[in-house]
């Protein structure tokens, strides 16, 4: 029986094999809901197909080519960054959210949120030299770019990555959620408004 290779919203794997389970009529002739098992975990996830329901029975039984997926439920998770951030800085940012929720994952995550900060912290100072302790550079931030709130997020996430690091304690994933919010805020105040207002200064 064929599978389809798709992300998986229990376990988050990227890209996992799924095995069909059931096909029902959907709420018209031309729309099937499949029901899929992750392999890899055994969670479960409905597909709605744009097509009629026997078109599905024979891609399952004779190999006809797959007619696509509409939409799931649940949703497969889609990864995303507060916009204008420099790529390096979306690249540990979005490695951040791949770990987060992962079995075994959260202090991966936590690790990749501070590392999203960190570099964060060196775009807004140019000067940053490549030794210089992050706590340093984030009391070096200068005013007129970041608030007081903004730095009190920075050594935050820094200080429970460090824990997460090398503390005897596992993180946890409630704690490791924490640490996205705040490196999300950071980013998108130290970069996604500004962006806004410039644009929106340029429509004017």
């Amino acid at each position: 029986m064929p599978q389809l290779s798709l992300p998986c919203p229990h376990c988050l794997s990227e890209k996992i094999g799924f095995a069909p389970r059931a096909v029902v009529r959907g709420s018209t002739d031309q729309q099937t809901l499949l029901f899929l098992q992750c392999e890899g975990c055994g969670g479960g996830l409905c597909a709605e197909i744009p097509t009629h329901p026997l078109n599905v029975h024979n891609w399952m039984q004779a190999g006809w080519v797959f007619p696509g997926i509409s939409d799931t439920y649940p949703a497969i998770p889609q990864s995303y960054c507060p916009a204008d951030v420099p790529d390096n800085v979306r690249n540990a940012y979005l490695s951040g959210l791949d770990n987060l929720g992962r079995i075994n994952g959260a202090n991966a995550a936590a690790m990749m949120f501070r590392r999203a900060v960190e570099l964060a912290v060196k775009k807004l100072i140019p000067t940053a030299k490549p030794g210089d302790k992050l706590v340093k550079l984030i009391g070096d931030l200068p005013p007129d770019s970041v608030t007081p709130a903004m730095k009190e997020w920075a050594h935050h996430v820094r200080l429970d990555a460090n824990e997460a690091a090398h503390g005897e304690e596992d993180f946890s994933d409630e704690d490791a959620e924490a640490l996205r919010t705040f490196a999300e805020m950071f980013l998108t105040y130290a970069f996604t408004l500004p962006q806004a207002l410039k644009r929106a200064k340029k429509e004017k």
